[in-house]
């Protein structure tokens, strides 16, 4: 995964045949506040979802995706300026 504060966007490549895919933003440490973005299929492997609409802050980004019955995660600690 890759943040672009200056286009305010993470991209990351998912293999082109991923069964399900989302990307989840919380919010510090110990916050209740989740944002999710289902990830659908198409036929690039590289997608991009916009930050904007997260407030300044730290944020964890959590992205999951399953190929098949195997699950996989990955994540990235951003801040939000």
């Amino acid at each position: 995964m890759t943040y672009k504060p200056t286009t305010q966007q993470m991209s990351f490549v998912l293999p082109l045949y991923f069964t399900k895919a989302e990307v989840v933003f919380t919010k510090g440490s110990g916050s209740l506040e989740n944002i999710s973005f289902q990830i659908l299929e198409k036929t690039e492997p590289r997608h991009v979802v916009s930050t904007e609409k997260l407030e300044k802050g730290f944020w964890l980004a959590q992205l999951v995706w399953s190929m098949g019955r195997s699950q996989y995660c990955t994540e990235k600690l951003i801040e939000i300026a």
